[in-house]
């Protein structure tokens, strides 16, 4: 064990509590957790110094953002290891005394992640600093700030009471976020609703968008007899400002919002045919199997368990309330319709009612630690299912929420997630998508290491898989811009990337460039183009290939960071082929060069292998 057991000397009482270590992660059943006996005390640390030869100490103090000190504040470390992932092997060494302190001696060399765990999150939540060097014979000091916790009790304010306090943030009203639900209107709408009538391409949905009098129709018709048919207003648009994303549209029926079975593909956009874009989406909760119309009725809706509100809700709006009346629909009683500032930073009610301050009653991401930061992003950008309650739940969603009965505890930013989430259905099946590209009694030793999301809505899912979030202790804050659009053109990064600056900030031992054909490239991809193209040298060609579906096929990028050989994509068509499968973009992944150069037959393995060989 890397680890040697702390021995903690006070002057006036030694002492030594023996427990089994603990285990954080829970989101993660399919980590190896390991456990250890050591020892814990309350710790006075200027009284205390390490003597042993070959080992160090860690000394720090903890405080809240306010920069008060926390005492009784579990101090845990794990050693910072590519093999060990994070949350795996934390153990439990100290706790803070009266101001704040700890100190733990007699730890072998080497890099730790050192976590500030308090007692419950009722108060504060627990961080963690990661890359905490510990040299023979040295004290290596940390401070560490914990975010307070917000309290649902005290309710939601609203985005726009927050940007009175805080008019710095203002810059989140043009976030993708912001706008995720909107009235229709000609600056939101983006698709043409010019009154021609459309027949999707799989020939599942035959509708017409037009406009009266300011207001946005669409009628579906029957698919077997035109001449049935029901024309709808446009309540809502959902969508349709994301770079590479989609528009669909709500309409209103009776108490509850349903999603036509329509979706306008922003990256499908073609001017030499106005309808290129238009796809179809779940017709099956709006046609019969036999192609003909559920309801024709503009007040009886073709599904009422398929309800935005059921189904959506709790991550597209703030402040997640919904109730189920005597007829079966589902309402709404949510706070604040799209993604506001209580949506990553917990209910403000208590913190406004105290005058605000230094994050007094509210959650601040950048202040918690790995798990619980990501989480605030990843209760929406992840493919779940709810929790059940006590007493079983009287109806499913598909966000973070407790349901008992009928009742609904959502998720709020600073809980653990894993209490509201489950990730596998009734029957064992996992609820996310992923291509299963590490399946080796397939793909053999062509497996790719880890699973890949082929559906949209699973980077969180993704990114626990990374060197990134177990071994650096990054965030999505990270890399994301989480108060406003971002850089223009890109996906609310804080910093433009194709000119691979973004990663080089932090990865500067691959910064160094040459220069041919008056273009720069990266050294390190050893891909002789440009790191300003489209793949070329650019990081995220190889390391972030397209594998996931919002609109079209690949126009997700993976989050997991690894690269994805042509020998995977290969093996994947050569097993669908022996099983009588079809290969497309919707059944063999794409891979860290098929994502550039998809004329290749062979997935872009012989590419590879030339490139191998200049290595």
């Amino acid at each position: 064990m890397p680890i040697r057991n702390a021995v903690t000397i006070c002057v006036l009482v030694s002492f030594v509590i023996l427990y089994c270590g603990i285990s954080r992660a829970s989101n993660k059943p399919d980590q190896k957790f390991l456990t250890y006996t050591q020892t814990k005390a309350v710790l006075k640390t200027t009284i205390i110094k390490n003597t042993s030869s070959g080992t160090g100490s860690i000394s720090g103090k903890i405080k809240n953002t306010s920069g008060n000190p926390l005492s009784n504040i579990t101090i845990s470390i794990q050693q910072q290891s590519v093999e060990t992932p994070y949350g795996s092997a934390f153990e439990e060494m100290a706790t803070t005394d009266s101001n704040g302190r700890f100190k733990i001696n007699n730890l072998t060399t080497g890099d730790y992640i050192v976590l500030a765990d308090p007692t419950s999150d009722e108060s504060y939540i627990s961080n963690d600093k990661f890359g905490v060097k510990v040299k023979s014979g040295k004290t290596t000091k940390v401070k560490i700030k914990l975010s307070a916790s917000s309290n649902l009790n005290y309710g939601y304010i609203g985005s726009v009471s927050c940007l009175n306090c805080h008019p710095s943030e203002s810059n989140w009203q043009d976030a993708a976020h912001a706008n995720t639900i909107l009235p229709p209107s000609s600056e939101t709408v983006v698709a043409p609703f010019d009154g021609e009538t459309i027949t999707t391409n799989d020939g599942k949905v035959k509708f017409k968008p037009f406009i009266v009098n300011d207001i946005y129709k669409v009628t579906l018709y029957d698919l077997t007899d035109e001449s049935t048919y029901v024309t709808y207003d446009v309540a809502r648009t959902h969508g349709g400002v994301a770079i590479a994303g989609k528009q669909r549209y709500h309409v209103k029926i009776v108490n509850s919002h349903y999603i036509l079975p329509i979706q306008y593909n922003n990256r499908n956009v073609d001017e030499n045919n106005a309808s290129s874009a238009w796809v179809s989406y779940n017709s099956s909760n709006w046609y019969n199997t036999d192609n003909t119309l559920i309801s024709t009725d503009t007040d009886v809706p073709p599904n009422i368990n398929k309800s935005f509100e059921q189904n959506c809700e709790g991550c597209h709006m703030t402040g997640l309330g919904i109730t189920r009346n005597i007829d079966g629909e589902f309402v709404s009683s949510s706070n604040e319709t799209g993604i506001g500032c209580e949506s990553c930073h917990g209910p403000g009610g208590q913190h406004v009612s105290v005058g605000g301050g230094k994050g007094k009653y509210i959650v601040n991401p950048e202040y918690t630690a790995t798990d619980r930061g990501n989480e605030v992003c990843g209760q929406c950008h992840i493919r779940v299912i709810s929790k059940a309650g006590t007493s079983g739940a009287d109806f499913e969603t598909e966000y973070p929420c407790i349901i008992d009965g009928e009742n609904i505890t959502p998720f709020i930013p600073g809980k653990i997630l894993s209490d509201y989430i489950e990730e596998t259905t009734s029957d064992g099946k996992s609820t996310a998508g992923y291509w299963n590209d590490n399946n080796t009694s397939v793909y053999g030793e062509n497996a790719s290491e880890n699973n890949h999301s082929q559906k949209h809505r699973q980077q969180y899912q993704d990114f626990t898989k990374s060197v990134h979030y177990n071994y650096a202790g990054n965030k999505c804050i990270t890399c994301h811009e989480s108060h406003g659009a971002g850089v223009e053109g890109t996906p609310q990064l804080l910093k433009q990337n194709d000119n691979n600056k973004l990663c080089t900030d932090c990865h500067n031992d691959l910064a160094e460039t040459e220069k041919k054909n008056g273009k720069r490239y990266n050294i390190h991809a050893n891909h002789k183009f440009s790191s300003s193209d489209v793949g070329g040298s650019l990081c995220t060609g190889c390391h972030m290939p397209k594998t996931a579906k919002t609109a079209v096929d690949n126009d997700i990028s993976s989050h997991v960071f690894d690269v994805i050989t042509p020998y995977t994509s290969k093996a994947m068509a050569d097993y669908n082929t022996s099983t009588g499968i079809i290969n497309s973009p919707s059944t063999v992944i794409t891979n860290s060069c098929y994502g550039c150069h998809s004329d290749e037959t062979d997935y872009g393995v012989t590419l590879w292998e030339e490139w191998e060989s200049k290595d």
